[in-house]
């Protein structure tokens, strides 16, 4: 233990074994894997008693087969077993997940004390060889030594990539032995996995590796299972299959009267996205299989509610049956890192839609799960991710979602204020939104009661202090997706001004976003993840009150950068000085490299808020 406290100096744990050995079967017309799992944690300091509760999870896909858990504690050098006797089983129902057959088996190693270790064995079987999981290398406390091995039979080609791994970190070596060969990945003495605000996920930036079966021999026949995107596809096609064989009367009488007086194939795919986006509710279900398979149409018409799947080929149809062409849609989501170039799994996407081709070489996606995007946008977390089309039975394509540019998600604030009483502020104005900043704010409004929406609204206009109150607000377009989503608005705010003598002095930067938003160099490590790029625009006009005249006019000021940039201007016209702000973030993963250059944008940002206006008292 004392070795350990030394190497890994400040830790409350480290993995002295983090391992898992898998053996590969062809059994029948499949291939099966046998995952024996490994885990002993050695306890360094009395605060690594919150790593006593732990959990399995199961599925369809990775069957528990057996679970051994035990606490070894120190006793005359060796170690006394203290078995886990209490394990509970439940389905691990996700938010916003209707059903899933994840099941998870949860226990608490006892007597977790420093020096102990804490062990857990369990077996897995994975009845379907393609829907394997990857190997982390690293976890949340340090890990002495990591290990991945794969037994196969020689007629069964493993594949296998590293993604996160620095140089030289893991070793890879291939032994065969008689009827079999042996895979076999190590990484020793890895750290605890970093931790920081709005990262992406872990698999950015986690050391892992993704195994596949590339082929085998199966029935006597060659056969092969995944390695490319035409491997993938043909797994995938299956799932679509047997789709709609029957049509349905009901769906039809549906669309029909949706295409009246709709003049151009466009229209008729708006009018489509948005009855689906409006009339059947997003509801995730996984279950084993059902998880790749979609319903069919007319059953999801029926029901009005689906998944991402039963959505995508809803509308995928519904657009047949009014006569025009769309493509059902494989992608992943940007929680996932990968591209079908370097990978092919179906770890690599976990997400459906439906692909319009408005003109020849460009797609418009149809995401019908993101209630409130405009067509033309695909949904925000599809942003710059490969799209897996399916074009027939036998034939797809890939191609680039695009990440909508700054200039796309506009809020823009308009507004006038002026003075109230000796230190406050009273204003009106509107604020008005467009992109995924409406997409968001539409979110947060819906279904709301008149107390909720009055807090949210009040949250969403806040500026200057906490002693902001919204007098009246009116909110128009909510559910209009191709309009702005505005918000009429009256405010007060108290104890904003200051006076000095004859002087008045107000920040007309209500707003200070950005400003004080410098990054840590020294102890942020990982990337900081963005929804989306986005501008802002805001125009401020401040009513000079009678009897005062400028002292002093903050400075124009602007600084443009790849990654975020602003401009403020100030100008009086007449009884009134204007100020004009933009604000745009133009970087949905700003990696470390450009965390300096953003620290100085921000730097010069901040300066820039501080700059008051200054009024004085006219003499008499």
């Amino acid at each position: 233990m004392q070795q350990m406290q030394q190497q890994y100096p400040g830790e409350k744990a480290v993995y002295l074994d983090y391992r898992q050995d898998l053996t590969v079967e062809v059994k029948g017309d499949s291939v099966q894997v046998l995952a024996r799992h490994h885990y002993d944690m050695l306890h360094l300091a009395p605060q690594s008693v919150a790593y006593a509760p732990d959990q399995v999870y199961s599925s369809y896909f990775n069957r528990l087969q057996k679970l051994e858990a035990r606490t070894l504690l120190p006793a005359n050098n060796d170690y006394k077993t203290v078995k886990v006797t209490d394990f509970k089983n439940k389905f691990e129902m996700r938010p916003g997940v209707f059903f899933d057959d994840v099941r998870s088996t949860s226990f608490s190693y006892p007597a977790v004390v420093p020096g102990a270790r804490t062990v857990a064995d369990y077996t897995t079987r994975h009845p379907d060889g393609r829907f394997l999981v990857p190997f982390n290398f690293a976890s949340y406390v340090p890990v002495r030594h990591a290990e991945l091995t794969i037994t196969a039979p020689r007629t069964v080609k493993i594949s296998a990539k590293l993604f996160q791994v620095p140089t030289g970190k893991v070793s890879f070596s291939k032994q065969e032995k008689g009827s079999t060969v042996i895979y076999r990945w190590v990484a020793d003495n890895l750290p605890a996995v970093p931790r920081d605000e709005n990262a992406p996920e872990s698999d950015y930036y986690v050391p892992h590796v993704v195994y596949y079966l590339e082929e085998a021999v199966i029935g006597g026949q060659p056969r092969k299972l995944l390695g490319g995107i035409s491997e993938l596809y043909t797994l995938y096609s299956g799932f679509i299959a047997n789709l709609d064989k029957k049509e349905d009367p009901a769906l039809h009488r549906v669309v029909d009267s949706l295409m009246v007086g709709a003049k151009t194939e466009q229209e008729r795919v708006q009018r489509v996205y948005y009855w689906v986006q409006d009339h059947v509710r997003y509801i995730a279900f996984e279950n084993g299989l059902r998880g790749f398979i979609p319903n069919d149409a007319g059953q999801v018409y029926a029901k009005r509610y689906g998944d991402c799947k039963d959505m995508a080929n809803l509308t995928h149809q519904m657009l047949r049956l009014a006569g025009v062409k769309s493509y059902l849609t494989w992608i992943g989501t940007r929680d996932l890192p990968y591209h079908y170039a370097e990978l092919a799994t179906p770890g690599v996407d976990n997400h459906m839609i439906t692909a319009y081709e408005s003109k020849s070489g460009e797609y418009v996606f149809l995401d019908a799960t993101s209630k409130y995007t405009p067509f033309g946008m695909p949904s925000w977390m599809i942003q710059g991710k490969d799209a897996l089309l399916s074009l027939d039975a036998k034939n797809c394509k890939v191609v680039s979602v695009p990440v909508m540019p700054k200039e796309r998600n506009v809020v823009v604030d308009v507004s006038q204020v002026a003075l109230d009483g000796t230190t406050g502020l009273r204003g009106s104005g509107q604020l008005a939104l467009d992109g995924y900043p409406k997409v968001r704010q539409s979110y947060a409004l819906d279904g709301l009661d008149k107390t909720q929406e009055s807090k949210t609204i009040k949250n969403l206009l806040e500026r200057g202090n906490n002693k902001f109150f919204v007098d009246t607000y009116s909110v128009q377009n909510l559910d209009a997706r191709d309009k702005s989503l505005t918000i009429d608005y009256e405010y007060r705010l108290q104890d904003y001004v200051q006076r000095l003598d004859d002087e008045i002095y107000v920040n007309l930067n209500l707003d200070q976003s950005y400003g004080t938003d410098r990054i840590d160099v020294a102890k942020r490590r990982l990337s900081r993840f963005s929804d989306y790029n986005h501008t802002t625009r805001t125009r401020t006009e401040f009513e000079i009150p009678a009897g005062y005249d400028i002292e002093h006019l903050p400075e124009n000021v602007q600084t443009q950068d790849a990654v975020l940039g602003f401009s403020i201007r100030y100008e009086r016209q007449g009884n009134k000085i204007v100020q004009e702000k933009e604000l745009y973030m133009d970087c949905l993963l700003l990696e470390p490299a450009q965390f300096a250059q953003w620290n100085t944008v921000v730097d010069k940002l901040g300066a820039a808020y501080r700059d008051v206006l200054i009024l004085k008292k006219k003499k008499a």
